[in-house]
């Protein structure tokens, strides 16, 4: 199987970075919600704030990702620019 290129792997982690912000801001919007009204930060509450959190982790993590993209695909221009 081939490799993807430094485009579609940008593509690929910017994809899920905007994934992990939606699902985070839903799940945070729905956690807050519930706690403002009064429930208890308890059971399915409790799993939807984790869940918002680790939605903000897997965008984090695949921002670094692109940056080692953009650090690759600088190192692999640079050469191409000397005359």
């Amino acid at each position: 199987m081939a490799t993807p290129t430094l485009k579609q792997q940008k593509t690929f982690a910017m994809i899920r970075i905007l994934g992990g912000f939606a699902a985070a801001l839903v799940l945070g919007y729905s956690f807050i919600t519930n706690v403002l009204a009064g429930r208890p930060v308890e059971g399915p509450v409790l799993m939807t704030g984790i869940m918002a959190l680790l939605g903000l982790g897997y965008s984090a993590y695949y921002t670094r990702t692109l940056s080692r993209i953009a650090e690759a695909e600088k190192g692999a221009a640079a050469p191409a620019q000397k005359p």
